[in-house]
């Protein structure tokens, strides 16, 4: 059985990656894939089609979108397209086609043409391959035909895919064919995504047809997985491998390959993979026993990605190694949740050497945590660490930013730290806060620094104030 969770990851990162729509590659005769999912608005009548679809009523279906046609209003071009639906499914293809050409005719502009031209491929009730010669002139279409053959009759539409990949067309075009392939379940599409991937045939395709067997999941996959890993010399092909192996939610053979892979930047790899898939544990027992200042640099990279708190606490409290407890630091701060932010507080308190305690204060700045470089702004005793603090308030960007830096500039008497809020200022792109320092501060030195600062701003605010100085 499929690993869903896994396969809704990948479907997502195969989607974004081939520009797809994901109506067009997730099987469009079926009612439940279509674009219009929200159904708040529609009418009782299409709502009561709708169920008539779902119950597969497809005599009352038609009735009911066609008495939601005849009403007119805004639900009518989605009631052509499913009233064109259900007359496929009772076998009225020619009726069908009418309907659709009623939609294009008079609602040119509707949201589900696209999908209508699919829809009247499978209506035009022509075998697999004239259908694909129908649309020769236009790519997109042939991918929707072949979406749709695929739908109906896996079993037929089989050969004319197998063709179709091995056929003269776009490496583009044979990779979304590739995806229609790999989303069947059958034994027969399997095989192809198999020898695809382990270059057999069309080599082209075999990185793309590694990630599929990944998205699929199975013994089976994972089991080509592996052969291919074990095999491959291609670098590409191993990465991939990976990656696959993250999809299938297969933790053995990945960290197998964190343990065991010689070259540097696949263990690497590997052990990024585990970071995305949670395995805090296999990671923790590797960080014991790695030696490779390189893997373990990895490896804090994977505990953050992990959202591993405990362990990047750990490393950056008792680490030998600096460069790792700095990047331990840093990862508290990536780490979006409060147990993070109060970890890092600890540190700070406890923390002596003055360039960790600032590193701790940019880890505060990446974590967005406005309230406490706000109160070490205020009350740090060391000056550097305090305008270090001031300096990484104004990047944060937050609502109160504003009002902290106002409020300390108006308290400060120390003309470095006035001059350290200045730039503050500037860093968090609030012109009017330096246009009211011009207008009030007494400071010559002040008020030339607040000038020089807003002259380096792109902010129509500002430049409208310095073409009124100039005009003045």
């Amino acid at each position: 059985m499929k690993n869903m969770h896994w396969l809704i990851t990948g479907l997502s990162m195969v989607l974004l990656a081939t520009g797809a729509p994901l109506v067009g590659w997730t099987g469009i005769s079926e009612p439940w894939l279509a674009p219009d999912q929200g159904m708040a608005g529609r009418s009782d009548l299409y709502r009561a089609g709708q169920q008539a679809l779902d119950r597969e009523d497809w005599e009352e279906a038609e009735d009911l979108f066609g008495q939601v046609v005849e009403q007119g209003g805004a639900d009518a071009d989605a009631a052509l397209y499913w009233q064109a639906y259900a007359q496929i499914k009772r076998g009225r293809k020619s009726t069908a086609r009418r309907t659709l050409e009623t939609l294009a005719k008079n609602h040119p502009e509707s949201s589900w043409i696209d999908d209508a031209r699919a829809l009247e491929v499978e209506a035009g009730g022509a075998g697999g391959e004239q259908v694909l010669s129908a649309a020769e002139e236009d790519e997109q279409l042939k991918l929707y035909a072949l979406n749709s053959l695929m739908t109906a009759d896996s079993e037929r539409a089989l050969p004319i895919l197998n063709d179709f990949l091995q056929g003269n067309h776009s490496l583009e075009l044979k990779k979304k064919a590739l995806f229609v392939l790999a989303m069947s379940d059958s034994p027969a599409s399997t095989e192809i995504l198999k020898q695809i991937a382990k270059g057999e045939r069309q080599p082209e395709l075999a990185v793309q047809a590694i990630e599929y067997l990944g998205l699929q999941g199975g013994a089976e996959s994972g089991r080509v997985l592996q052969e291919i890993y074990s095999t491959t010399t291609d670098f590409e092909a191993k990465s991939k491998a990976l990656e696959a192996m993250m999809l299938g939610d297969y933790k053995e053979m990945v960290l197998a390959a964190a343990r065991g892979e010689q070259d540097v930047k696949l263990r690497g790899k590997a052990v990024e993979m585990l970071g995305v898939m949670d395995a805090t544990a296999e990671l923790r027992e590797l960080y014991q026993t790695e030696s490779s200042p390189e893997i373990k640099a990895k490896l804090v990279e994977s505990f953050f990605i992990a959202d591993d708190v405990d362990t990047l606490t750990e490393i950056a409290r008792t680490d030998a190694d600096p460069k790792l407890r700095r990047k331990a630091i840093e990862g508290l701060g990536i780490v979006d949740s409060p147990r993070a932010r109060e970890e890092l507080a600890a540190l700070y308190e406890s923390e002596q050497d003055p360039a960790t305690r600032g590193e701790i204060l940019e880890s505060f700045m990446i974590a967005d945590d406005a309230e406490t470089l706000e109160r070490l702004a205020r009350t740090e005793a060391d000056p550097a660490l305090r305008r270090k603090a001031i300096e990484m308030l104004g990047i944060v960007d937050s609502p109160r930013t504003r009002e902290a830096l106002v409020d300390l500039y108006q308290r400060e008497q120390d003309r470095d730290t006035k001059g350290k809020i200045l730039e503050a200022f500037m860093i968090a792109d609030d012109a009017q806060a330096l246009i009211d320092i011009i207008g009030s501060e007494q400071d010559r030195e002040l008020r030339k620094k607040a000038l020089e600062y807003l002259s380096l701003m792109d902010s129509d605010e500002a430049m409208a104030y310095l073409m009124k100085v100039l005009e003045d």
